[in-house]
């Protein structure tokens, strides 16, 4: 309760502060910067903004504070599924009026923070754009049936983007892992390769219908049919394995929202299900030199579901500042049965998982006020609470639990200077929980148990952020950013009835900076080009729950960079391009093991664009130039890692190879 008491006192203090109103300047980009980058789709404009990178912030738990920081007319999609990132990658072109940019603060959009990009749409006039994106690999069936078509407009007051894609993926991966005593000692040396098929489906759409000068209706929804197969084959001295895996999956989302202007301001009710269905199988079938085949089988049916719903109203006051009141409540559900089969030849033996139901209900509030303070400082502060129950129920345990917390934020946005930005926040946010974290269940390829805890709680954590923004002219800037996050119950793996699990641990934290940008390169005679970078530094601590030690995160890596290279060569319809990525090692420590994964070299591409070829867009791409391997070392022991002797010690380099991709898109 002190913490409540302590967010109510922050909130009141800011709020009587809320004064003058402050001129923000905003960003706007018009079509025709747009032009030399001959983009095909909304989303290809947003990608070409300068600086401007697509960043969520929360909005995994319910339609509340946070989300993706870009908006379409000003709005804020609200379903989960077919976010604003899938609608525009279907909204051609010619229906982007232009692309604003300004800072979160500044707009009154809930729990938003930093840059935040809105898309003004005008679907007026009927438009349509496509994309086939073939890719070839050695070694690999070609993938051909990747690409999506979309169509944009209006029928009398009805305004509608829908679109039909097809992420497609082939995966190809071979090599040797070589398996040694603790002496060094080799015992046995495996020859590997995996391949994986996905074909994913969905059609989406977004309605927005005007009921009448005060009242709209917005509709997004999406369904997707969802096929995976991935096999490996395994060859040592005295045996071959054979892992087979699939998942056949189906899903859908529906959401609505109703905005109607009310007095001095808009209440919106919205409405938000998803549910899917997800049935997955693994299976091992072992072949040894003087014994029977083995076969292994684990089959899981899944069912989840989620339900929302929402409703806001917001209004605003004298001097440019707004308040918001919300309520959510929202209702989660997992439902899951599975199984693990063993047959060696002579006898199968069954061994049932306990079906298990978790399932949460949650209801929350939030007050929410954006103002200014002079004529620069600008300022959103937030509190809200929620009250949760989380019911689990299987034949092995049962569990219902309530908890109730306090939420809330604080963001700010000051222009120190004309050219330089200051952004702040400070958040007390609460996670959501996944679920299959619940569940027992098996993964045959690996060899490995994971006992479900029904006892998670959602972890909570303060989070305080710091953001610098400096601009050299329209097109270019650099973003510098710290983020701290100081956390209450991470969840993380732990030790349950001797198998390998997750669970809360006490305290953790971590540590990100930051920072990204966009150079224009025509001071160096290179008129055309331009380069994107990000690079980012994580850091963080925790204490490891079988050695007592400080460690940090499992899979997380302590870097990351990304830059890229754009020539659009002047008074030509080419372009050109190179990009280079690279991510850290990183570790993940189980209760038997210890693994590390690193990357023989840094991923590099390059590609080459016909901007109007016959009307058409048409990119080749290079991808993985360098043929990078990915390597893989991994301690078993024979029991927990800080008391057993080690049982095996394997090293397996895999290579992915070199890939060629075509991209032909266009509009209509």
């Amino acid at each position: 309760m002190q913490s409540l008491k302590a967010a109510c006192l922050l909130f009141s203090a800011i709020v009587s502060l809320g004064i003058a109103s402050a001129q923000r300047e905003t960003e706007v980009f018009e079509p025709a910067y747009f032009e030399r980058f001959a983009p095909q789709t909304a989303l290809d404009m947003l990608r070409q903004v300068p600086g401007f990178s697509v960043r969520s912030t929360g909005g995994g738990r319910g339609l509340g504070q946070g989300g993706t920081n870009v908006l379409i007319n000003g709005e804020r999609i609200t379903s989960k599924d077919t976010n604003v990132i899938d609608i525009l990658s279907q909204t051609p072109v010619q229906a982007v009026v232009r692309i604003e940019v300004a800072d979160a603060a500044s707009l009154g959009v809930t729990g938003l923070n930093g840059q935040v990009a809105n898309v003004v749409l005008d679907r007026s006039e009927f438009s349509g754009s496509f994309e086939w994106e073939p890719t070839f690999r050695r070694e690999v069936r070609p993938r051909l049936t990747a690409g999506a078509v979309s169509v944009s407009g209006t029928v009398k007051k009805l305004d509608y983007t829908l679109g039909i894609q097809n992420e497609a993926w082939r995966g190809f991966e071979r090599g040797p892992e070589t398996r040694s005593a603790a002496d060094g000692t080799i015992v046995d040396v495996r020859q590997e390769e995996e391949n994986t098929r996905l074909e994913a489906v969905t059609v989406t759409m977004a309605l927005n219908y005007d009921i009448s000068p005060r009242t709209d209706l917005s509709v997004t929804g999406s369904a997707t049919s969802f096929a995976f197969e991935g096999r490996e084959i395994s060859e040592g001295f005295d045996d071959t394995r054979v892992s087979i895996s699939g998942e056949d999956e189906w899903n859908a989302d529906l959401s609505a929202e109703l905005a109607h202007k009310w007095g001095p301001g808009t209440l919106r009710l919205i409405g938000y299900h998803r549910f899917e269905r997800s049935p997955t199988i693994n299976k091992n079938i072992t072949t040894f030199t003087d014994e029977p085949t083995e076969t292994a089988i684990f089959d899981q049916l899944a069912d989840e579901s989620e339900s929302i719903f929402r409703s806001e109203y917001a209004w605003p006051t004298d001097g440019g500042g707004s308040w918001e009141v919300a309520a959510e409540s929202a209702f989660n559900l997992l439902d899951v049965e599975s199984f693990v089969l063993f047959d060696d030849g002579t006898n199968a033996i069954t061994d049932i998982i306990p079906a298990t139901r978790v399932d949460e209900l949650r209801n929350q509030a939030s007050l929410t006020r954006g103002f200014s303070l002079g004529e620069r400082l600008s300022i959103q502060a937030s509190l809200a609470g929620e009250w949760s129950r989380i019911t689990v129920e299987s034949d092995s345990a049962s569990r219902e639990e309530t908890f109730l917390r306090p939420k809330g934020l604080v963001s700010l946005s000051y222009p120190w200077t004309d050219t330089l930005d200051i952004r702040g926040r400070l958040e007390r946010s609460v996670g959501q929980l996944s679920f299959f974290q619940f569940i027992n269940s098996v993964d045959l390829t690996e060899d490995r148990g994971f006992s479900g805890n029904t006892n998670l709680v959602p972890q909570q954590a303060w989070i305080g952020e710091v953001e610098l923004e400096k601009r050299f002219g329209t097109d270019e800037k650099i973003i510098l950013r710290a983020i701290g996050r100081q956390i209450e119950d991470r969840v993380d793996r732990i030790l349950i009835n001797g198998q390998d699990a997750v669970g809360n641990v006490d305290e953790a934290s971590s540590l990100t900076l930051q920072t990204e940008g966009t150079l224009l390169l025509d001071r160096w005679s290179v008129e055309g080009g331009r380069v994107d970078y990000i690079y980012s530094h994580f850091s963080s601590r925790i204490e490891d729950q079988i050695t007592g030690r400080q460690r940090g995160f499992n899979d997380a890596t302590d870097w990351f960079y990304e830059v890229s290279f754009r020539h659009d060569v002047p008074a030509t319809p080419f372009a050109w391009g190179l990009e280079v990525t690279a991510e850290d090692d990183f570790s993940i420590v189980r209760f038997n093991e210890r693994i590390r994964v690193s990357e023989s070299t840094p991923a590099y591409s390059a590609f080459f664009e016909h901007k109007d070829l016959f009307g058409l867009n048409l990119r080749i791409s290079g991808r993985n130039l360098a043929n990078r391997d990915y390597d893989l070392d991994r301690v078993r022991f024979a029991g927990l890692l800080t008391e057993s002797p080690i049982d095996v010690i394997e090293s397996r380099s895999r290579i992915d190879n070199r890939r060629l991709q075509i991209t032909l898109s266009g509009t209509f």
